[in-house]
């Protein structure tokens, strides 16, 4: 268990990184769009860019999210049940959570193969699009493997939630 932890906790710190360096390139980019703008010169393919940066840092921050606990939750109804039920109703919740993003990278890894095996690109840049799709599905998969571990902390762990 500790090991799986460790290993998560790498990837999603690394991810974290890698998505933090592309916000940091996207302002640094936009200011420089904003800028050139105004001698009549724009950046191409700025709107693409930013398209694809935006998909790869929502998936690359998704697990690290979970990890700091950082996700928008409502617990209004459940806050007011007993401490079983509400242990019930996480581990229902993580448990179809971490299946549903599990199923999503599935299927975006395959839309990515297929984006690879067509070699569709985008249409400004000529871009290849498989590359982001393979990293959402890797950002989906951080995910599921961190409600995963949240879901073996619930039951094998004393005093979790």
């Amino acid at each position: 268990m500790e090991t799986i932890e460790k290993i998560s906790d790498i990837l999603n710190r690394w991810a974290g990184i890698i998505a933090g360096i592309i916000l940091g390139v996207m302002i640094l980019l936009t200011m420089g769009n904003i800028v050139l703008r105004r001698v009549w010169v724009p950046i191409r393919g700025t709107y693409e860019i930013m398209g694809f940066a935006g998909a790869v840092i929502t998936a690359l921050a998704m697990g690290f999210t979970q990890k700091k606990r950082e996700h928008i939750h409502v617990d209004i109804l459940i806050s007011r049940f007993p401490r079983a039920v509400k242990k019930a109703v996480f581990a229902v919740n993580t448990a179809m959570c971490s299946v549903f993003f599990l199923v999503a990278a599935w299927f975006v890894c395959l839309r990515g193969m297929t984006l690879l095996e067509t070699g569709e690109v985008s249409e400004t840049l000529r871009m290849a699009y498989y590359p982001f799709a393979f990293v959402v599905a890797f950002g989906c998969f951080l995910l599921a493997a961190m409600l995963f571990i949240d879901l073996l902390k619930l039951f094998f762990l004393k005093g979790a939630k």
